[in-house]
């Protein structure tokens, strides 16, 4: 397997991205505010990233932060010379 999550990695997440959203509904039923629900929502997303990481994207992610810090360092743009 080539990185990222494999097929049952993706189904417990999808799977857990659920019972993520379930929460959120009762505790916003129950009369949680906003701001409430979407700390828990954030919170528990963060944990299930770290219970199923995607080293896939997290390897995109850092390639295209690599990209950015290269365009905004001026040495390394074309036609001005290092």
């Amino acid at each position: 397997m080539e990185g990222g999550l494999g097929s049952i990695e993706k189904k417990e997440k999808a799977v857990a991205l659920l019972a993520i959203a379930d929460q959120a509904k009762k505790r916003s039923s129950a009369g949680e505010s906003p701001l409430e629900t979407q700390t828990f929502i954030n919170g528990a997303r963060r944990e299930l990233t770290r219970e199923l990481p995607d080293t896939k994207k997290m390897e995109d992610a850092f390639q295209v932060s690599r990209e950015y810090q290269r365009a905004r360092d001026p040495g390394q743009r074309p036609g001005q010379g290092v």
